[in-house]
Parts: structure tokens; sequence; C-alpha cells
């Protein structure tokens, strides 16, 4: 199994090519391919949220009651400086010290987060957030991308180390992280199932432009050079 440092390493490298793909085919400006970027690199750590006192863990958790602390004064109206920190301070201890034991406590490494159906409930989960907050589709949508390679990469790279090269053999953990569903927690499969069904149901608005988008995106894939132009190289030599 890949390490914490490994695992953010390639989730990186990957969230960079894809974020270097996005610019240079001008679907999104740099002010959004910085954040698909950042989304992308996190993403890559999403799977090990089952991890119990793993570092992926209490990184991710950080983020997440960082980012609430900050963003709850944008959405509710607070009358008093004082009152902006308490509130700040009170959501980052809910999370660090009530959610992030009880999440521990209920899930098991390599469970229903290391599966197929996790990186499509995370993906559907980011589009929904992304037009939630006022994002356009477009957008939303490179979101679940960036979400899908992050966290794929990181379920593929459990698979390779799972495989022993110098012995010729596959270790026991081999097969327990790229997984359609997590057969083994049941319950947590079919909560994740619900997620994507009702993900699914508030997208129903959008339906008609998504193939709109992704055709959008396939004409600019098209028609992306690959090699620099001999023409305009020929100048400097």
């Amino acid at each position: 199994m890949a390490n914490f440092a490994t695992h953010f390493k390639a989730s990186v490298v990957v969230s960079a090519g894809a974020s270097s793909v996005i610019l240079a085919t001008n679907l999104a400006g740099m002010g959004d391919m910085l954040v698909l970027f950042i989304l992308g690199a996190l993403a890559g750590l999403l799977p090990d949220l089952d991890a119990d006192k793993s570092r992926s863990l209490n990184s991710l958790f950080s983020i997440f009651a960082l980012c609430s602390a900050i963003g709850l004064p944008l959405a509710v109206e607070f009358n008093s400086l004082t009152t902006i920190w308490l509130s700040g301070l009170g959501v980052y201890l809910l999370f660090m010290y009530a959610l992030k034991p009880l999440f521990e406590s209920y899930t098991i490494h390599r469970g229903a987060s290391h599966s197929l159906l996790s990186v499509i409930m995370f993906a559907v989960i980011a589009v929904n957030l992304a037009l939630y907050v006022g994002k356009a589709l477009p957008f939303a949508l490179l979101c679940g991308v960036m979400v899908i390679f992050g966290m794929l990469t990181h379920l593929i790279l459990d698979e390779c180390y799972a495989v022993d090269i110098n012995n010729n053999e596959l270790k026991a953990s081999f097969g327990s992280a790229l997984k359609p569903v997590a057969t083994s927690a049941p319950l947590a499969s079919i909560l994740q199932l619900g997620v994507v069904l009702l993900g699914g149901y508030l997208l129903l608005p959008h339906y008609e432009e998504i193939p709109e988008v992704i055709q959008h995106w396939q004409n600019r894939l098209a028609n992306l050079p690959l090699l620099p132009d001999m023409d305009v190289l020929k100048q400097f030599y």
C-alpha cells in the first residue's frame, strides 16, 4: 500500500497534467484552473478517509474544518467580531473532536471509500456543490472530472502496490481498492448509492445541457495540437 507522501505526489502530478490540458483548451481561466488543480490534488487523498489515525484523514478533516470555519461567516451574518471568532472555533472543534472520531469509529480501511461507487459519489457531490455556490455547469462538471482523476489515481496506485514484482505474486490486498462496490460494508455502500441517486436527481434540470458541454470538450480536445509548430521553431535556428 502506498504511503501518504506517495499518494499526494501522484495526485498532484496527475492533477497538474489534467489542469494543463484544461488551460491549453481554454476550458477554464487561470483562477478556475488553480481551483481545479487543488481539488484534484486533494481528491487523491479522499479514499483514505476510512484509514483511522492516517495522515490523509487528519489532513482532510483539518482542511474541511478550516474551510467550514472560514465559510460560516460568509454564509451567516454575525453581529460582532467575537461571535465570528467563536463560531469559527466552534465549527473547527466540532469537525476535529466530534465528527472525526465518530467517522473513525464507523469506518474500516479499504472499505466503502475504496470503491468506484465512492468515486462516483464524490464526483456527483463536487458537481452539485459547485452549482450550489453559483458556478456554471461547465466548471461544475470539470470539478467532478478532477475528483474522478484524483481518486482513481489513489485507487490505481494502491492496486499497483499490491503487486509483488520480485516474488511474482499478488498481495492479499490486491483487488480491495479498485472494486465496483464494497460488499463488505453494505450499509455504507447503500448510503453511497443513495447520495449518488439524490445528486443525480438534483442535476435533472441540467441533463439536456450536459451532452452539449461534453461535445464542446471533445471539439476543443480534437483541435489541441500535441506537437509544437515547426515553422515557428525554425526562426530560432
